[in-house]
């Protein structure tokens, strides 16, 4: 293995493939001068393949450095199955939201072109309104030409103006919206139409998502097959639902959910959380919302996720937000999602609470996601 330094960045290299090591989020804030910012305002406390590291930040988002343009221009985005559209924020973005980022200036990019078409994207939270435009994307020594990107015009509200939240970079399973992965494959760039995740709980270091491939030392034993609907955001079916390995009954014909990176929580359909957080022993809190006794997290039950005849565990350790407030009460991490059912089966997203208890591996060519027993 040789090791080349090239600014913040690390590339060890082995055969046939390329890491790009994690950046801490206390390295980015000091690269932006932002150290300070952090103390002032309350929203900033508190991936044979590719790899490109990701920041953590507050186990709530999982960030990773990419260059757009020649010479690139770097940017952390966040990384998300539950989107499409790869944007950052751009020169012509007048926002708030914009004010403490870096701005992808086309001019300076000698590969950028246009046909100044309008996009406009709603996420649960937070919207994006601007051009698309087409140039290079650099990640370590993964180069992809001629991707489809969007530059932000206008960002309403506050949501995108996280320190780390420079853009975004869709990945969901969508052939025919021009993802960053479709061109991979479309260029040649990597070898199996497949990216997989691994998500660190630790607040700094270990995540990454990984281009072409898998990397095998992340995880242990045999990786889990659920097949995926065609043309959706990683959109399955499961077979069971059980609290401390008992049923529940509530997917006796089965329960539909996404696998969203881009989803910080678990969300449970609407019809079952109340249900859930009292047999889990949850009580609400002054504002309503769901909290544990901290120093009871260890004796909690288990949640199962019954997946194609996989027992799929989630400790309570993973359920409880591990942040002890001035009473001794942790934040419950399953909320509810905004749909009861979808395509008439009781609807979930399994966000990055549940994400971080596997090795979750995406393949687009045989229309599946996996998910791994971490090493």
């Amino acid at each position: 293995m040789r090791c080349v330094i090239f600014g913040l960045l690390c590339l060890a290299l082995t055969e046939g493939l390329v890491r790009v090591p994690l950046v801490k989020k206390k390295t980015i804030m000091e690269e932006r001068g932002l150290l300070k910012e952090i103390l002032k305002h309350s929203q900033y406390s508190s991936e044979q393949g590719y790899t490109e590291d990701l920041t953590n930040q507050d186990d709530m988002g999982y960030y990773g450095k990419i260059g757009i343009g020649t010479p690139p221009q770097y940017f952390y985005v966040h990384f998300d199955t539950g989107s499409s559209t790869l944007w950052v924020n751009s020169i012509y973005c007048k926002s708030s939201a914009c004010t403490y980022h870096p701005l992808f200036n086309p001019s300076k990019s000698s590969t950028y072109h246009t046909n100044n078409q309008p996009f406009s994207i709603k996420y649960g939270t937070g919207s994006v309104v601007g051009i698309i435009g087409y140039d290079t994307i650099t990640m370590g020594e993964l180069n992809v030409t001629d991707q489809k990107i969007g530059l932000s015009t206008s960002e309403p509200g506050n949501h995108f103006a996280r320190p780390l939240h420079d853009g975004l970079m869709g990945l969901a399973f969508k052939p025919n919206e021009g993802t960053i992965v479709d061109t991979m494959i479309q260029e040649g760039v990597i070898d199996e139409p497949v990216f997989a995740f691994y998500l660190s709980s630790d607040s700094e270091n270990g995540s990454e998502v990984v281009f072409g491939g898998t990397d095998p030392s992340q995880y242990q034993g045999q990786i889990n097959w659920v097949p995926v609907q065609q043309d959706s955001h990683w959109q399955l079916v499961f077979d069971g639902f059980e609290v401390n390995h008992q049923a529940t009954g509530w997917c006796e014909s089965g329960c539909t959910a996404i696998t969203d990176t881009g989803t910080s929580l678990l969300l449970c359909p609407p019809q079952y959380v109340d249900t859930l957080h009292q047999m889990l022993g949850a009580q609400k809190d002054q504002n309503g919302n769901y909290v544990f006794d901290c120093s009871e997290v260890s004796s909690l039950p288990p949640l199962t996720f019954v997946m194609n005849g996989a027992h799929l565990h989630l400790p309570a350790s993973a359920y409880v937000l591990q942040e002890e407030d001035s009473n001794g009460y942790c934040s419950s991490g399953i909320s509810q999602s905004h749909e009861e059912y979808r395509n008439g089966l009781p609807y979930w997203i399994l966000g990055d609470v549940f994400l971080r208890q596997f090795y979750s591996v995406f393949d687009q060519g045989n229309a599946r996601v996996g998910f791994a027993t971490l090493a």
